[in-house]
């Protein structure tokens, strides 16, 4: 979770305790109106700050970056929740709104009040009546209005119809001000900079990024772009005014807002023994994470297939969905088939016994689930289903030839706000029909003997985790045989994850340990004619301490070089 700190000295402005009020003018002076609404603000922001929950640890903090006037680090604590707001700053906010509109009802054409009062509505979660002002909205330069509308519907979780607005926006807009909106410079580490940079069609590219940057395909629109205009528009409302820091906005301020997002909750520090200065603390959204790619995922790149990890700690950039709690790690396989016309991706997921356990439901939540292919920068498989959120999910779809695509094998719980994913860049090459080669390895269940391709898809095994002593089974394919009469072997074993080559070598000679005995081998005629030469086992795995383990097959067939495959596995 990312906070944001800034110290302030003990001695602060009187603070105003009685109600806001304005005392309508005959003849009213835009300007002295305007500078009237500007002091409400100020008096707002001071009177929040007085009531700001206190909490502990006004010592100075090590930063994992300064944004000028700000110190930003992040607390890895993704169980803190924030303490419900203190009436008394819901009652200031409701009477400064107040205020605003009987202002706004004297210029009505000022910008600068209207973003107030939007922002200020959304910030109380008076969404309604956010709505109804911005569909009102008769600013002179109608691309606000489209872009303040855009920022409402973001934050009613109206994802398609905020893509519609803000592309309304966009298009109304300076040319300036719109590259300064859509560039995702601010937003992109240094790697994904470089890379961007090097393609040959840049805007092309930034497509792409902002596409992949999409936390899950399966929920409508794309929530990270909005979410970075919508930032921009806080920005946009918030230049000239005081905010939780009692900083008036700067380019700092901006820059924290559009890299992630304005903070949900604040605290002020007491402070410490013998000082008098104290420090106001914004903190994001528990949960928020980077949602841009790592560069390596992009492809093509020489490794055959690159996981999308999620880091820990500090990043350029955060963002949570607007509609979800969580995003988690989805613990399932996928894996490649080649076709004669593209790829057979496969994907098995078995939802945690927790998603069921800790949801208040009387029944098991509906599970939305998705397996998706990007290529290029757009969607090439799109695969979809729904189930209670118990049993096994299981999806595959077919996908044309690519020099790279990204798999992403999405679940989502609307009802709990809980959504899961694997993400991972692959190669999707064609293949020559006579040259040889594998597939991916695919776990099946305990029980399942597949005899077939379409076997293996009704038994994949939903989760890479195995008990100890179990045997596991295991599938793949085999291809550019058939041509002529050959005999295939398979060489399978068990190896310890990470473990070299020299490390097993020396165990089967018999000098660093016992040999290994989790390891299997045979041979077997190859295919009368050319066609995929499908082939499922069982292994067992006795006495294996708790870890993570590859299970390693190796495809050898007279005068052809031999292949290997390998799918990682962990023993509870």
């Amino acid at each position: 979770m990312m906070i944001f700190e800034a110290t302030l000295g003990a001695a602060l402005p009187v603070l105003l305790a009685g109600a806001l009020e304005v005392v309508p003018q005959l003849h009213p002076d835009s300007s002295e109106v305007h500078d009237e609404a500007r002091s409400l603000q100020v008096r707002f922001e001071r009177r929040r700050l007085r009531e700001l929950p206190r909490t502990l640890g006004g010592g100075r903090h090590e930063c994992d970056e300064i944004i000028g006037r700000l110190c930003v680090w992040d607390d890895d604590d993704e169980d803190w929740k924030p303490r419900d707001e203190p009436e008394a700053i819901g009652e200031a906010r409701a009477e400064f709104l107040a205020a605003l509109d009987s202002l706004a009802g004297l210029i009505p054409g000022d910008h600068w009040i209207f973003g107030q009062r939007i922002r200020y509505l959304v910030e109380a979660t008076r969404f309604d009546d956010a709505d109804i002002l911005a569909r009102r909205c008769g600013l002179p330069e109608r691309w606000r209005c489209h872009a303040y509308r855009a920022y409402v519907l973001h934050n009613m979780e109206e994802v398609e119809a905020a893509e519609d607005a803000f592309q309304q926006a966009l298009e109304a807009m300076p040319p300036s001000t719109r590259d300064e909106w859509a560039d995702p410079e601010p937003v992109l580490d240094s790697r994904l900079l470089d890379w961007l940079r090097e393609q040959p069609d840049s805007a092309s590219a930034a497509d792409r990024l902002w596409m992949l940057a999409d936390p899950l395909f399966l929920a409508s629109g794309n929530d990270r772009w909005t979410a970075h205009l919508a930032r921009r528009v806080y920005a946009m409302s918030s230049e000239g005014a005081r905010n939780p820091h009692q900083m008036m906005w700067g380019r700092d301020l901006a820059e924290a807002a559009v890299r992630y997002g304005w903070p949900v909750a604040w605290e002020r520090s007491w402070p410490s023994v013998g000082q008098q200065s104290f420090r106001v603390t914004g903190r994001d959204q528990p949960a928020s994470f980077r949602t841009f790619p790592p560069w390596e995922v992009l492809g093509p790149v020489d490794e055959d297939a690159v996981a999308w990890e999620i880091p820990d700690g500090h990043t350029r950039s955060v963002h949570l969905p607007p509609f979800l709690d969580t995003l988690a790690p989805l613990g399932g396989q996928v894996g490649r088939f080649w076709r004669r016309d593209g790829v057979i991706v496969a994907g098995a997921w078995t939802p945690p016994d927790p998603l069921t356990v800790d949801s208040v439901l009387a029944t098991p939540p509906l599970l939305h689930a998705g397996l998706f292919v990007e290529q290029d920068g757009g969607i090439a498989m799109d695969v979809r289903a729904e189930a209670a959120a118990a049993g096994t999910l299981r999806l595959s779809g077919p996908v044309p030839w690519a020099d790279w695509g990204i798999v992403s094998f999405e679940a989502w719980a609307p009802d709990i706000r809980r959504a899961y994913r694997l993400r991972t860049g692959v190669g999707l090459r064609r293949v020559a029909p006579d040259v040889l080669s594998i597939s991916d390895l695919m776990l099946v269940d305990g029980s399942a003997e597949p005899a077939s391709f379409d076997d293996m898809l009704a038994t994949l095994r939903g989760s890479t985790e195995v008990g100890a002593g179990e045997s596991v089974g295991v599938a793949l394919e085999v291809y550019g045989l058939g041509f002529q009469s050959e005999v295939v072997g398979f060489n399978a074993w068990v190896e310890r994850k990470g473990e070299g080559i020299l490390t097993r070598a020396v165990r089967w000679l018999g000098i660093g340990g016992p040999k290994e005995e989790v390891s299997v081998a045979w041979e077997e005629p190859g295919p009368e004619r050319p066609s995929p030469h499908f082939r499922a086992f069982r292994i067992s795995l006795p006495d294996l301490d708790a870890g993570q383990y590859d299970v390693v097959v190796e495809v050898s067939v007279s005068g052809r070089a031999p292949l290997a495959g390998r799918r990682s596995f962990t023993i509870r």
